[in-house]
């Protein structure tokens, strides 16, 4: 079984890329809804609270748990792989949504073994731009990496402040087109100019991807942080098979557990699949 955790209900875009990559999976989501967003959390509580949620779902079975969280894989991640993990759960692995993006943008594999500048050459001069949370940013994971992996790229970083709040709050489709245009007309007004790519860094976006395209200028490509997180996994559980579903005769399952109020869950999210389960709730 595989683990999706998200600090709400963002994850779902990514538990719904995973689904359709990996239909033979069984999948547990948990939206940490009564904490969220984490965005606006110090680094210490986003480790507690990622840490918390991990721990659950793998005591649930989960061999594998994919941080659905550009924020908590951003500060939390690398904390939890090198300093908790082995010693409570051994054998298990914790993934996040960073390192597929980061792959994606540069052209170049996470474990790359030769000089990364050659193999991003064909990337060089692109400009990228990437709306995420202002926490996200502030980490420097996607800059420093994209600058380690693609030196050639320019990369333009546009905090979108209230944005996550909106989504689980459940605002209108007018309220949610102001902010995302008003993100995108900061980030032109910089001086930059009209950026080749646009990367929607955290999982809640995806639900807004509309209005982002209506908003970016024509021709900018948007990359699906969904599929590009399912195409990855994929890859990677065909190279660590042990962490495939086992056999089974019945079909495969989904459930989704909130530590907050289920019945105030966004509809635009609920509405990604026909097939989802209602949430269920639970105490961490």
């Amino acid at each position: 079984m595989i683990g999706v955790f998200d600090s709400g209900t963002g994850g779902l875009t990514v538990l719904d890329g995973l689904m359709e990559r990996l239909p033979e999976q069984d999948f547990l989501y948990l939206g940490d809804h009564a904490n969220a967003p984490y965005g606006h959390r110090g680094n210490a509580h986003i480790v507690d609270m990622t840490r918390a949620g991990v721990d659950f779902l793998m005591k649930q079975g989960c061999r594998l748990v994919i941080l659905g969280c550009n924020t908590a894989a951003a500060v939390a991640l690398r904390t939890l792989q090198q300093t908790w993990l082995e010693d409570a759960h051994p054998g298990k692995r914790i993934l996040g949504v960073l390192v597929p993006m980061v792959e994606a943008m540069t052209g170049v594999p996470w474990h790359h073994s030769g000089p990364p500048a050659k193999a991003a050459a064909p990337q060089n001069g692109r400009h990228i731009a990437l709306f995420a949370t202002r926490k996200t940013i502030d980490s420097g994971a996607y800059r420093d990496e994209v600058a380690k992996r693609g030196p050639g790229i320019r990369l333009v970083q546009q905090a979108c402040p209230g944005l996550v709040d909106a989504i689980e709050g459940g605002a209108g489709e007018r309220p949610l087109r102001g902010l995302v245009h008003g993100y995108v007309q900061d980030l032109l007004d910089a001086g930059t100019t009209p950026p080749d790519a646009a990367v929607l860094g955290c999982t809640h976006f995806p639900l807004v991807r509309h209005l982002f395209a209506e908003a970016l200028p024509d021709g900018t490509a948007i990359l699906s942080q969904p599929n590009i997180v399912a195409r990855s996994l994929a890859d990677y559980m065909t190279r660590h098979p042990r962490f495939a579903a086992p056999a089974r005769t019945g079909a495969p399952g989904v459930r989704l557990l909130s530590t907050g109020d289920t019945g105030r869950m966004p509809v635009g999210a609920l509405h990604l699949r026909a097939d989802l389960p209602p949430f269920e709730k639970i105490a961490l």
